[in-house]
């Protein structure tokens, strides 16, 4: 009887320290921002459209590329289909078709690849950043206090 006692004590006491840090930590993701923290916030968000103007523009870039590349698959497709063994002609515009194909899959992953996957990973590790900070609740009276201080935000 008493070995049954302990082992229920022992059980609840580890379920109250359990649920205590389980609350401890809710708690502290819900605490809200301070003014300091509400002002590097302001000063963050500015500086999160550029990136994602810049992102989209690389992708813009990229598709454009990946376009005309699948144009000039097909066209390569075609050339094949109607190309005759003793067309000279027909053979070199093959040869240029699949030079043009080859010079813009080089294009494509020494250059506009690369560039996309950079914007699009400094612009989600500026979101990241803003997000781990900047998404916990804000006193409106706080919000007010850090927008009428002027703002001193570090040089990007």
């Amino acid at each position: 009887m008493p070995k049954m006692r302990l082992i229920t004590a022992t059980a609840f006491l580890l379920a109250t320290v359990f649920l205590s840090n389980a609350e401890a930590q809710a708690q502290s993701s819900t605490i809200p921002l301070t003014v300091p923290e509400i002002q590097q916030c302001l000063c963050m968000q500015p500086r999160l459209q550029p990136l994602q103007d810049a992102w989209l523009e690389k992708q813009r870039a990229f598709d454009e590329q990946q376009a005309q590349l699948a144009t000039v698959d097909k066209e390569v497709v075609a050339q094949r289909a109607k190309l005759d063994p003793n067309d000279i002609v027909g053979q070199q515009v093959l040869k240029d078709l699949l030079a043009q194909q080859q010079g813009l899959r080089d294009a494509i992953s020494a250059r506009y690849l690369p560039e996309v996957n950079q914007a699009r990973e400094a612009y989600n590790a500026a979101v990241m950043q803003y997000n781990g900070l900047c998404t916990r609740p804000r006193y409106s009276a706080d919000e007010a206090a850090a927008r009428a201080t002027p703002l001193a935000c570090p040089a990007p």
